[in-house]
């Protein structure tokens, strides 16, 4: 609906400042007016400003301005005052016009307003009928309801009770097809065991039917069969006597063959004792172990060389040295060995010149092996391998000599046992640790009644062999158990780092083996030993810059070690008293250095670093002296 009210514009233009009419024109204090009488001009103009007609034009709406006031002025000032009142008489006519006209717009205004609020009224007439109609359809609309609701509320209750009635029947048409199928489980059950009774029982029918038929069949195959093999008997028979009378001809030669192979083997030992005895019953092996770790990074050229010779056996040591001039010299010192083995030598090449001793261990002569060197010069890693070594890495090739020595009897002993011999073996392993012989199988053992470290004291037996009282022994009955042997003594052996080596031995190590071995076909017996020893290193006290416990240990070794240089000496001279007995080291290798039939090897290990070159020569120098030495003639020892 379109409003017939005026714009807010002309609104605005007929706002009407009342509040100059409101002014206050009252006599001054003094009784007289304070201004003058209105002229007729002036009120001429009031009578035609106020009396004007509404129906004059006014079509031009002026905004009015402020209104006039009366400025201050002197009671003389009767012209001014004048003014001042024609001026605002001027205001108030047009002001009064102004009122009017809006007066009148404000008419039509009202008019248009009753026309719209009469249409207002007739429309209003219109909604009440339309509401008072959709009253009355409500009512009617929520009596429906109400009796629909009472239907559902009806059907509500009719249908739980039929759902109370269906669901018993349910239950209970459930439970008779639970029955139903229990029933017909157990009726397929007994039909399928039926079935397959009926299965089986025709199977075997069948089956006995078709036996019949085969064992008829066989039964005319056998009776054939049965005849051939009578005839193969005979011919069996007849073979069987002619093969009776091979054997016992072969059987002859057999027996014949064994005995001379027994004589075979009896010479095989002597030829290989005469072999050993001509290559001399005390030999010396020198082995140069590889530079290693920073000895490769510093450079320097090598004190040692190897000369060619078709025997392997000569080695070089250059030695520098300055003179009184401060002028260098170098003097080469050659020696000569059974064998010598180069840096590149493997743990393969070395055994495989030892294994012939090994063997004259088991033909039951005793056999020493034992490493000789300065600290640092591989002799552990000759005799045993490495420090540590997994059962895994059992047949490795850095495996040393007392594994390898130990497989290959193993190994002999086996072949030797298809003809007659059968042999056990024992080890023990010993320690010489500042002139004290240890356990090292059982370090801790302690006398039962004192309760203090059993003593270990070295003698002779009645056959005049080397023994040593108390020691532990162990039966060695399969090569792992070298391997178990090996592993407890490294972990009780005195080992300590000194400037020469951070891993030194500081004690002499002896692996003892004893082999007693007898043939059940000719009673013969044997009795040999294996004496494989790793001597501790000699090092001068000056480079190993030992102290305290190391520096008494470096003492009882460089004293035990010279010990022997003078047993070697006394054995080279051929005096007749050797001093034995100064050290245990030479004590317990009396029987093996010459009191004996023993057959000795010395290795002389040698370090190739030119800082280790005077050890070197002072080892290479004693190894020369050994083996100049002559022991007696080896005897093979039979089991006692």
């Amino acid at each position: 609906m379109q409003s017939n009210l005026a714009p807010a514009g002309s609104i605005k233009r007929r706002r009407i400042d009342v509040s100059a009419d409101k002014q206050d024109y009252s006599p001054s204090k003094g009784g007289a007016s304070a201004f003058p009488q209105p002229t007729e001009a002036h009120a001429a103009l009031m009578a035609g400003g106020l009396g004007g007609s509404d129906d004059s034009d006014g079509s031009e709406d002026e905004e009015l301005g402020p209104r006039p006031t009366m400025q201050p002025r002197s009671e003389n000032d009767i012209q001014g005052r004048l003014r001042d009142l024609e001026k605002i008489a001027i205001y108030m006519a047009q002001k009064t016009r102004t009122t009017k006209k809006a007066k009148k717009q404000l008419r039509v205004e009202l008019d248009e307003n009753s026309t719209h609020v009469a249409q207002l009224e007739l429309e209003k007439g219109v909604l009440t009928t339309k509401v008072d109609t959709a009253e009355k359809q409500v009512q009617k609309l929520q009596s429906e309801k109400r009796q629909c609701e009472d239907e559902l509320e009806d059907t509500q209750r009719k249908h739980k009770s039929q759902m109370s009635q269906m669901h018993d029947d349910q239950q209970r048409l459930q439970k008779d097809v639970a029955g139903l199928r229990e029933e017909l489980e157990e009726t397929r059950t007994n039909l399928k065991s039926k079935r397959s009774e009926c299965t089986r029982l025709e199977s075997t029918v069948s089956k006995q039917a078709s036996d019949q038929i085969e064992l008829e069949s066989s039964c005319r195959g056998l009776r054939a069969k049965v005849e051939q093999l009578e005839d193969v008997v005979n011919e069996r028979e007849i073979r069987i006597a002619e093969l009776e009378q091979d054997v016992a001809t072969r059987s002859h030669t057999i027996e014949e063959l064994e005995a001379k192979l027994r004589k075979e083997e009896t010479m095989r030992r002597n030829l290989h004792n005469t072999i050993q005895e001509l290559k001399g019953n005390i030999r010396v092996f020198c082995r140069v172990r590889p530079l290693l770790g920073e000895e490769k990074d510093a450079g320097a050229a090598l004190p040692i060389s190897f000369p060619s010779c078709e025997d392997n056996n000569q080695i070089e040591l250059t030695q520098s040295s300055e003179n009184a001039l401060g002028r260098t010299t170098s003097k080469a010192f050659p020696f000569k060995f059974d064998r010598v083995f180069s840096t590149e030598s493997t743990q393969d090449i070395v055994f495989d010149e030892v294994s012939q001793l090994i063997q004259s261990a088991l033909d039951g002569y005793p056999v020493c092996i034992f490493a000789y060197g300065q600290t640092g010069s591989g002799k552990t890693h000759t005799m045993q391998g490495p420090d540590t070594i997994s059962a895994d890495e059992k047949d490795a090739q850095v495996l040393g000599i007392i594994p390898r020595a130990v497989k290959q009897i193993y190994q002999n002993t086996s072949k030797l046992a298809e003809r007659g011999w059968e042999y056990s073996l024992e080890g023990q392993f010993l320690e010489i640790y500042n002139e004290t012989i240890q356990d090292l199988l059982a370090p801790a053992a302690r006398a039962p009644t004192t309760g203090k470290q059993t003593k270990l004291d070295i003698y002779q037996d009645s056959e005049g062999h080397t023994r040593v009282k108390n020691v532990t022994t162990v039966s060695v009955d399969s090569a792992e158990r070298v391997h178990w042997l090996l592993a407890r003594a490294a972990e009780n052996r005195t080992v300590a780092a000194t400037n020469c080596n951070e891993r030194s031995s500081r004690s002499h190590s002896v692996f003892t083996l004893y082999l007693q071995g007898t043939n059940t076909l000719t009673g013969e017996s044997s009795s040999g030993v294996l004496n494989l020893i790793d001597l501790a290193g000699s090092e001068r006290l000056s480079s190993s810059g030992s102290s305290g416990d190391r520096l008494k240990e470096t003492q009882a070794i460089n004293k035990s070690l010279a010990c022997l240089g003078d047993v070697i000496a006394a054995l080279a001279k051929g005096n007749r008293h050797i001093p034995y007995r100064n050290s245990k080291l030479t004590h317990l290798l009396q029987e093996s250095l010459g009191a004996g039939n023993s057959k000795t090897l010395m290795f002389v290990c040698v370090n190739p670093s030119p800082l280790s070159a005077q050890e070197s020569l002072c080892s290479l120098q004693f190894a020369t002296k050994v083996n100049s030495c002559q022991i007696g003639t080896a005897r093979r020892q039979a089991a006692s």
